[in-house]
């Protein structure tokens, strides 16, 4: 196999300067950078999830404003920028204020603020953070005659770490308010304002005292701003994926295939153009293997977090919509979880449409790394923490469903033993109990489930859909009906008749759930 080492991947790498002078590779964006800096104000906030090229936005505008034009020679913005001013700029990344309590907090805000204190002096009288703030910008300005740029980088991390601790987290939003507090009225000593983030908080003084902020977090014409997008796969790693499909012994456009199942499928407005997870995508590369990157750095803890603070129903979860504005509401004022695990990743925009004066959105999981991941992590939010075995149960029914001849016999049998083992605290005693495990455990392995999907006269229970066959599931409990009724009631209420021109073999699966035994009593399957 031919080596890839002349092929430096900025694994871990989010400082631009240290990209272009270390020879990694690098996607231009920075027509984007001279659109943000030139044409939409000046001050501006973008919300996009974690790891997906925020940082390095920031380097590369903080770079950009510093005048290092050498960094973008044959870039371009070297065409586009024609006077390379050198402006002073104050960067906070706050995805390093790691701690949870206030003092530390304050502490390393602090710190941050001595470092550019070191650099333009410091003012004996100014003891607040705001007013240490609001002095260096001046400062800055007064010295080097050009206004200061401010950047704020994950502006909403330390907030996210303590929101499942509500006394903590008034002590942190106090905090970061007397930080952020001046910024509008330091409006004549700034040239440029970016802050970047997951989700808006309420009562934040950096959203409510920035009177000219503009939110492009939905601007159509930013949307490539971070990810990859499919374009600039195809124009720039060309030969990564022809030496990632000789390795798994296929076909170049199997292999983009593959990518695009796994790591494709972000869309961040209306014009739905399709992004590839960069941090998945630049580790594939690296590694030269496919993994759930993204998903795997990150911790389930978050995620159950967001679940457990806001209503959630998981049936259906792929087909709810929202309006522009349920977008742009505070984290802390969602009566839903769906805007914040779009935010955060979990979620993305899978259709848009206009109706009247509204623009409508769907949302949907945007690949098989996510849905694989996601549905991993309900299970142990539905189920039990025991990992081994669920691993287990995983690996079974994966490798049955996957299978030429799909086994789902096989899988309805390691789901049996598995569901028999659970807990006898958790509640798996109803018709939708039954319903939640089985979306979970199929999801958990990558098949496209949905529950309560809609016929011309009913309901049908679970569909599950592989790339051969679409499953019609009926699911009853013990005493009120057998597997044979579960079967009559898909062919009498003509549950598969939305999918007869599927090309998919169709199976319909009759099951029966014991409620004392709390598992699967019994099942029969019949092949259309």
């Amino acid at each position: 196999m031919t080596d890839q080492g002349f092929r430096r991947f900025p694994v871990g790498k989010q400082d631009f300067e240290q990209i272009r002078e270390g020879g990694f590779v690098y996607i231009d964006k920075t027509r984007w950078v001279w659109e943000l800096a030139n044409r939409y104000g000046d001050a501006i906030f973008l919300s996009r999830p974690r790891r997906f090229g925020k940082s390095l936005l920031c380097s590369t505008l903080k770079h950009y404003f510093m005048g290092h034009h050498h960094l973008f020679k044959g870039l371009a913005i070297d065409e586009m920028e024609k006077d390379w001013t050198e402006y002073p700029v104050l960067h906070f990344d706050m995805s390093q204020v790691k701690r949870v309590d206030p003092a530390d907090i304050r502490l390393v805000l602090s710190g941050k603020l001595s470092d550019y204190e070191a650099i333009y002096g410091v003012n004996s009288f100014k003891k607040t953070l705001g007013d240490r703030l609001e002095w260096l910008v001046e400062e800055a300005h007064r010295q080097t005659g050009q206004r200061t740029v401010l950047i704020f980088d994950e502006y909403d991390a330390p907030m996210l770490n303590v929101i499942d601790k509500p006394e903590v987290m008034e002590e942190v939003r106090a905090i970061f308010n007397e930080f952020y507090g001046p910024v509008k009225s330091m409006a004549e000593h700034l040239r440029f304002v970016f802050i970047t983030g997951i989700t808006k908080f309420s009562q934040m003084s950096i959203f409510s005292t920035i009177n000219n902020l503009k939110n492009i977090s939905l601007t159509e014409r930013m949307e490539g701003v971070c990810g990859i997008t499919a374009q600039e796969l195809e124009d720039n790693f060309g030969p990564d994926i022809n030496r990632m499909a000789q390795k798994y012994g296929i076909g170049s456009d199997e292999m983009m295939q593959w990518l695009r199942d796994r790591y494709d499928g972000y869309h961040f407005a209306s014009a739905l153009t399709d992004s590839y997870n960069p941090f998945s995508l630049i580790n594939a590369f690296d590694d030269l293997t496919l993994s759930d990157y993204w998903f795997d750095s990150a911790t389930p803890s978050a995620l159950i977090k967001i679940l457990n603070l806001y209503p959630f129903t998981l049936a259906n979860i792929e087909n709810q919509t929202l309006l522009s504005d349920d977008f742009n509401q505070p984290f802390d004022n969602f009566d839903s979880a769906l805007p914040v695990l779009y935010q955060s990743g979990y979620l993305t925009i899978k259709e848009h449409h206009i109706d009247g004066q509204d623009d409508i959105y769907t949302l949907g999981i945007p690949n098989g790394e996510v849905y694989r991941g996601l549905y991993r992590t309900l299970m142990g939010h539905y189920l039990t923490g025991d990992t081994v075995s669920s691993n287990s149960l995983i690996r079974t029914v994966g490798r049955a469903m996957r299978a030429d001849d799909i086994d789902i016999d096989t899988a309805l049998t390691a789901m049996q033993q598995y569901m028999a083992a659970l807990p006898h605290h958790l509640s798996n005693k109803t018709e939708r109990d039954f319903e939640t495990i089985v979306h979970v455990l199929f999801g958990a392995i990558g098949i496209h489930v949905d529950t309560e999907v809609k016929s011309a006269i009913g309901r049908c229970d679970v569909v599950m859909r592989t790339r051969e066959c679409v499953y019609a599931l009926e699911l009853k409990l013990d005493g009120a009906a057998t597997v044979d009724d579960a079967l009559a009631q898909i062919d009498e209420r003509s549950y598969l008749i939305p999918f007869w021109n599927d090309p998919r073999r169709k199976v319909k699966v009759g099951v029966v759930f014991d409620r004392d035994k709390r598992t699967i009593a019994a099942w029969k399957t019949v092949r259309e």
